[in-house]
Order: C-alpha cells, then sequence, then structure tokens
C-alpha cells in the first residue's frame, strides 16, 4: 500500500507541471498575438471580465468559504480559495466550441485572464490563505515558468510555423489530456479516504455553490461586455471554469514540507470537477440551440466541437 501511494504521490508531481505546461503551449499555439490586441482594444469587456475573475468571484467566494469554514475538513476551504482566485483555464476553448461561441470571444478574454492570474495569484493568494504559508515571490516565479514561457512560445512557434501550429497544438493538447487524466486519478486516489468523506459531506454541495456564483458574476460581465463580445453567457463559461493548472501549482508551492498537500489537491480538482459536470451540460445544450437556430446540423462531433459545423 505504501508503494502505491508513493506511486501516485509521484504521478502528481510529474502530472502538475506536465499539464501546466502542455495546457500552456497548446494555448498560445491556437491564440495569436493579435488576440491579445484586438482584446485589449475593447477596454469595456476586459474590465468587465476582470472585475468578475478577480474581484467579485474571489472576494465574494473567499468570505462565504470563511463563514462557512466548519464544514470543511482540514484545508479544503484554503483549497477552494486557491483555485477561485485563479482564472484563465485553457478548457474554455473546448467549453466554448461546444457552446457554439466565436473562438475569439474565448481566446481573447482567456488570454488576458491568463495574464491577471500571474500577476494577481502572488500578491492576494498568501493574503487570504490562513493556514497555509505561501510564498509570493516563489508563486511568481513558478507561474511565469510554467504558465507564461509556454504561452508565448506556442504564441512564437503558430507565428514562425503557421502550417504546423495546428499540428503542434493537437500533441500538445493530447499530452495535456494524458496529464489531466493521470492528475485526477492520481490526486484523487492518492487521497481516496478523503475523498469519499467529501462526497458525504456538503463539501459538494458549496463546491456547485461557488461555481454557480462565478457563473453568475460572468454572466453580468457578459452583460457589461463590450461590442466585441456577441454571446454574452461566453463570459460566465469563462469565469465558471477556474484555472485548475495555476491553482495546483500555487497549492503544490504553499503545501511543500507540510501535511496539507493532499487537502488542497483534492480541493482544488474537486472543485474542477464539479464545475465540469456543471458546465458540458450547459455548453452542450446552449450550443445545440444556438445551432439549430442556425440552421446547422448538430452531429455529435460538431456538439463536441471537435469538428466544424454543417449547414442544413
Amino acid at each position: 500500500m505504501h508503494a502505491i501511494e508513493a506511486l501516485l504521490g509521484a504521478l502528481i508531481d510529474i502530472s502538475v507541471p506536465a499539464f501546466a505546461i502542455a495546457s500552456m503551449l497548446s494555448m498560445g499555439l491556437r491564440t495569436p498575438l493579435r488576440a491579445f490586441r484586438d482584446q485589449l482594444r475593447d477596454r469595456r469587456t476586459v474590465l468587465a471580465v476582470l472585475g468578475a475573475n478577480f474581484v467579485v468571484v474571489p472576494a465574494v467566494g473567499t468570505l462565504l468559504i470563511w463563514l462557512l469554514n466548519g464544514l470543511f475538513p482540514h484545508q479544503i476551504g484554503e483549497g477552494f480559495v486557491i483555485a477561485l482566485c485563479a482564472a484563465g483555464a485553457p478548457f474554455v476553448l473546448q467549453l466554448g466550441a461546444m457552446a457554439r461561441i466565436p473562438y475569439g470571444e474565448t481566446a481573447g478574454p482567456m488570454a488576458v485572464l491568463l495574464l491577471g492570474s500571474i500577476l494577481f495569484m502572488p500578491i492576494v493568494v498568501p493574503f487570504l490563505l490562513q493556514d497555509v504559508a505561501v510564498d509570493g515571490w516563489a508563486v511568481a516565479q513558478l507561474l511565469l515558468g510554467t504558465m507564461l514561457s509556454p504561452m508565448i512560445a506556442g504564441i512564437v512557434l503558430g507565428a514562425v510555423f503557421p502550417a504546423r501550429a495546428d499540428l503542434l497544438a493537437r500533441i500538445a493538447g493530447g499530452v495535456a489530456a494524458v496529464s489531466a487524466v493521470l492528475m485526477f486519478l492520481s490526486g484523487f486516489g492518492a487521497n481516496h479516504s478523503l475523498v469519499l468523506e467529501l462526497v458525504l459531506s456538503p463539501v459538494l454541495l458549496v463546491a456547485a455553490g461557488l461555481v454557480a456564483l462565478a457563473f453568475v458574476a460572468g454572466r453580468f460581465a457578459g452583460d457589461l461586455a463590450g461590442d466585441t463580445l456577441t454571446v454574452p453567457d461566453g463570459p460566465a463559461i469563462l469565469t465558471s471554469q477556474r484555472n485548475i493548472a495555476a491553482a495546483l501549482l500555487v497549492a503544490r508551492t504553499g503545501a511543500e514540507g507540510s501535511d496539507g498537500s493532499g487537502s488542497l489537491v483534492v480541493a482544488i480538482l474537486l472543485l474542477s470537477a464539479v464545475g465540469f459536470v456543471m458546465l458540458v451540460p450547459y455548453a452542450l445544450v446552449s450550443g445545440y440551440a444556438r445551432r439549430r437556430r442556425a440552421g446547422e446540423r448538430a452531429t455529435l462531433g460538431v456538439l463536441l466541437g471537435v469538428v466544424g459545423p454543417k449547414a442544413e
């Protein structure tokens, strides 16, 4: 049993940075530099999305977690707080494709949020955590090395080799997908007793409430956004799916040498899993409705966002 736990722990140590680097590289390959430029020109949308992700969600969500702290096992609340501070998840691109949201309306804001997370988390996360000590400078260095650098490398590679950018992005995305599966399996497997305890507790309801809070905040941001956003629930999906890669990197840094590493990792994975279960059906249903209104054939591949739409 000890050998299995050691193996699962090693898989976590490998899969978390592999997932972060591969997902950021894939995102950079799929997001040209003009996506940043075009998005930054729409200051109204930028301010609305930044406000929802870095003011409303962390502030209101953290307050709720503090008020309900008695319901959580050790450091689960801190894991939720870290996840609420992490925005700009690459998986939003797939959710946007499912929901039939134009690529630029998810890629542009997501890239801005990723940069915001790299600046926001090293400053705010150490301040909000009560029972976990996090070195802001160490967090900044980690995010710069494992998230910003691969994203920049992807943008450069996409600009230098445009004909091969899609293939490279698919390869990097495949590595990220495999790493994500290993990350969830090892994270939950190494802490199976804690996972069972959480499933049988009100923590799942709290996680669902936090995802709903983020969705509502993002939906209001969509109503306040500028002309570059034509689908108002795009920011809702963008805000609801937190950046699990950034959150896990920060959690692993903050829990080094402590007994709370498993609790932080499980909390972040659990919140991400709950968000996935809630958002994927919403994206599929809303995407199906939009495709039917547009006269497109809603095949399985189209609904999942893996192939282009076909007209009736």
